[in-house]
This record gives structure tokens, C-alpha cells and sequence, in this order.
């Protein structure tokens, strides 16, 4: 078993943030296939059933490209240890978030918003994660408003994506909606194993264990009602 690797200082590289930004705006004028609107559960996708999907391709595709639940399992499965879905379970939700492959752009926000040891230091949280995949769909201009006002926008939008308890695919089943990080209300449905948030956005992996959260990988990023009304 190859030593850990240090991960805190991951998050902290603000070089990461203005790299991986420009590299998401750059990709989102182009056009990304939808989706799978049917929810994975970490622990039944297993990423050698997708034949397509091997290491070496998951390696040569960018991670804007990998939207689909087998893909983005299969990416994550083959990339760093400590960012497996096993790995994950043994960091807080920051750390194991920057060993993830699908997650670069979202680790380089959180960066820039300095939210990084506040989400580590949380004693319980739901993170709806937006894969790279997610944010490579966002409006370039959103995206730059966003990375220009980061202890503001950028903070009030990251915060719409977390909620300050630990819930279970099984616990979202039981509600209609949930209070976020920043206090708005975001809108939660849940049909046998598809889970609609804010009313478009869907989980395609879920249930994912990190030490002090639980995170689903989600395809697009939330924009919640005090940004959009």
C-alpha cells in the first residue's frame, strides 16, 4: 500500500483555482451530452462493468467531458487512492474532495471562497457536489461574476450546494426541501431512485462517505433564489 500523500495543501494552492477556472471557461461554450438522470449509489457502481470506461481512457478524456454516472465512477475509481470512493471516507469533506478527479473545478471555487477549513471543521454536512462536467455547462458569464466577487457570489452560490446536516439518500426521500449553509431554501424531490434539487439539477452518484459528510455528484451548478430572483 503506497504512503499517503499530503492533501491540505491542495486546497490552499490559489494557483489551482485561476487554473482550473480558465480552463472551465474555456470549455463551456461547447456543448455537453445530458446527463443520466437516474441516480448511482456509490456502493452499487462498480466501474469494471463498464467496458468503455477503462483507466487508460478516463486518463485521456478531460474531466469536463465525464458526465455520466458510469464514467464519472469509473474516473474516480482509477485516479488517486485517497480519492476512491473508498479513500474519500477517511478524509473530511474538503481534503477528500481534492483528491477527486470529476471535482478539480469545484475544489479550485471552494479555494477561492476560503471555504476550505470551514467545510473540514464541520461536524456534520450534505454537499451536492458539481462535477467538472457540471461547471463546464455553467454560463461563462456567471462563472466570471462568480470568480470576481468570491467572498460574496461565488460564496452565496458554493453555500447553496450545502446543507448542514448529514442525510442519506433515504433521508432525502422523506422531504420536499432543505435549509442550505447560507439559510435559503433549496426544493428536493425524490422519485424511486432519481433525486431532482432546485428543480432541474439531478444526483448521478450518491451517497458518498467522506469523514465528516455525506456528498452526491451532481450535474449542474445551483443557482439559489437570491441570485437568480
Amino acid at each position: 500500500m503506497k504512503s499517503r500523500q499530503k492533501k491540505s495543501s491542495k486546497v490552499l494552492k490559489g494557483m489551482l483555482a485561476l487554473a482550473a477556472f480558465s480552463m472551465v471557461a474555456a470549455a463551456c461554450g461547447d456543448d455537453k451530452e445530458a446527463s443520466s438522470t437516474t441516480v448511482a449509489p456509490a456502493e452499487s457502481v462498480a466501474p469494471d462493468t463498464t467496458e468503455a470506461m477503462t483507466e487508460d481512457s478516463m486518463a485521456a478524456m478531460p474531466s469536463s467531458e465525464i458526465c455520466d454516472a458510469d464514467a464519472l465512477v469509473a474516473a474516480v475509481q482509477g485516479g488517486n487512492v485517497d480519492g476512491t470512493l473508498e479513500g474519500m471516507a477517511n478524509d473530511p469533506v474538503a481534503t477528500a474532495a481534492s483528491n477527486n478527479p470529476v471535482l478539480t473545478t469545484l475544489v479550485a471555487a471552494v479555494t477561492a471562497a476560503g471555504l476550505g477549513d470551514t467545510l473540514n471543521g464541520a461536524e456534520a454536512l450534505t454537499v451536492f457536489a458539481p462535477t467538472d462536467c457540471a461547471f463546464a455547462a455553467l454560463d461563462p458569464a456567471t462563472l466570471k461574476a462568480a470568480l470576481a466577487d468570491p467572498s460574496g457570489l461565488l460564496t452565496t452560490v458554493l453555500g447553496f450546494h450545502v446543507i448542514p446536516e448529514r442525510l442519506s439518500a433515504a433521508d432525502l426521500a422523506t422531504k420536499t426541501e432543505l435549509t442550505t449553509f447560507t439559510g435559503e431554501i433549496l426544493p428536493v424531490m425524490v422519485s424511486g431512485d432519481t433525486i431532482t434539487l432546485n428543480g432541474t439539477t439531478m444526483v448521478v452518484v450518491g451517497d458518498i462517505q467522506t469523514a465528516n459528510a455525506t456528498v452526491y455528484l451532481v450535474d449542474s451548478v445551483m443557482l439559489p433564489p437570491s441570485v437568480t430572483g
